[in-house]
């Protein structure tokens, strides 16, 4: 009996967590979005026409996660929370820093202990967890996609020569500001802080034809930064399409899982930068063909950027190191539930830029947020870039003559403890019964 007892002591994080599946041969991509809105992508909803051709078609042959949500909604610790599988707070990795504690498991340096070939793309200092992250490849590479096609096509080339299979993130740095402004078209760009070119590719949006979301004001300057932000996205889906066909050209694309996803909402008030639901949600598509039944959409499943670690083990055969926050996917890729994930699903803030400390904690269901922000002291102001834009300031600008925006900056500004109420009786006039509170949507689909 003592021993049986032990057993399932012993057994219990597996029975949890479920130990890995037997080893199989299969690649790693990673593509990543800087900024961008869960739907400011054409399948999750966007209303601008020919947005994300290319996303749309991976999420074609696919699978589309419609609830899926980051760990935090800065850069640094929410890329690092995908490299670790854990909240920010379990890896001391809360801000825009290394990982404060030491020892922790994360995918580069467990996927080259496995051999597999590790390698990033751009934004490496913000996605690496230890300054030693043995990553076989790490460079910066400014915004030219073809760059990108050309240095992952020769680290994918390594790789096939030495026999392994690869990991590999690609962060675009689209659509973060600066943007690719519509003003730009037909000009010839220049480099940037010694980089190559931007890519100059169509088409471009411009001001009168950009689709205005409700949580923001419709005025000529959120009109040219909206048109902005959006030739942004459209650069962001040129490189994700590159990389696609990529796995094409080398002949890898039927033993490589793909991932897309952004590490947090854009740059906008209560999106990036907060733990609102258009701060936190994440328009993720998995492509792994013959394993996920192309064009399926999971819209029960609540599902986390932390998952991608948990699942690159199990699909790898790779024994769990233990203290994920993360579950893997697989059994959402069969169409089934995932284990320890309910009706209700938590997402948080922790740090902005400069790791000014800003915690805020939500409580998700599928129809409703509750957010408690806890530094609310009734007097410390809520500052970050997200308020310095257009955006933010054409909010201020109405409030002065337009009861609907007046009272908006005092939120924004101040973030009361408990917002579900206070937001609900402030914005009310702005709200509508088939968007998800606290924050219009770009289109009514889910």
């Amino acid at each position: 009996m003592k021993q049986l007892l032990l057993c399932l002591v012993w057994c219990l994080p597996w029975s949890l967590m479920g130990a890995p599946a037997e080893r199989q041969d299969v690649n790693f991509l990673v593509i990543t979005a800087d900024d961008m809105n869960w739907n400011s992508v054409g399948c999750f909803g966007s209303p601008m026409e020919g947005i994300t051709p290319s996303l749309d078609r991976l999420a074609g042959q696919g699978m589309r996660f419609a609830q899926a949500h980051v760990a935090s909604t800065v850069c640094m610790s929410s890329r690092n929370a995908i490299n670790s599988g854990r909240l920010p707070h379990r890896s001391g990795g809360e801000g825009f820093h290394h990982f404060r504690l030491s020892d922790i498991s994360t995918i580069p340096r467990t996927s080259s202990r496995n051999g597999y070939r590790v390698g990033i793309l751009e934004k490496v200092s913000h996605s690496t967890p230890y300054p030693d992250a043995p990553w076989d490849l790490a460079e910066e590479m400014g915004r030219n996609t073809e760059l990108f096609y050309e240095e992952a096509g020769a680290f994918m080339e390594d790789a096939a020569k030495a026999g392994r299979q690869f990991y590999l993130v690609v962060n675009s740095h689209y659509p973060h500001q600066p943007y690719h402004t519509h003003s730009s078209e037909g000009q010839e760009l220049s480099s940037r802080k010694g980089k190559p070119a931007w890519s100059h590719l169509g088409p471009i949006f411009h001001p009168a034809e950009v689709f205005v979301p409700e949580f923001v004001p419709d005025t000529p300057e959120v009109r040219g930064e909206l048109a902005d932000y959006y030739c942004s996205v459209r650069r962001c889906d040129y490189v994700a399409g590159r990389l696609i066909d990529l796995l094409e050209v080398r002949k890898i694309a039927q033993n490589t899982i793909v991932f897309f996803l952004a590490d947090h909402g854009m740059s906008a008030p209560s999106a990036k930068g907060n733990a609102y639901p258009n701060s936190t949600r994440t328009p993720t598509i998995v492509r792994w063909p013959g394993k996920i039944t192309p064009g399926t959409v999971d819209t029960r499943n609540f599902v986390s950027t932390m998952d991608i670690f948990p699942t690159l083990l199990d699909v790898a055969g790779i024994k769990f190191p233990g203290g994920f926050d993360g579950v893997s996917l697989l059994p959402a890729f069969a169409g089934k539930d995932l284990a320890d994930r309910g009706d209700v699903f938590f997402t948080q803030f922790y740090a902005k830029n400069g790791n000014g400390q800003y915690n805020m904690r939500t409580a998700l269901t599928h129809r409703y947020a509750y957010v408690f922000n806890a530094f609310y002291n009734g007097q410390r102001l809520y500052t970050t870039t997200s308020l310095s834009r257009s955006f933010f300031q054409a909010i201020v600008s109405l409030g002065k003559a337009d009861p609907a925006w007046k009272a908006l900056p005092e939120f924004l500004l101040h973030a009361p403890r408990n917002s579900l109420d206070h937001w609900l009786r402030l914005a009310a006039p702005l709200l509508s019964e088939t968007c998800v509170w606290p924050m219009k949507c770009f289109s009514k689909k889910a």
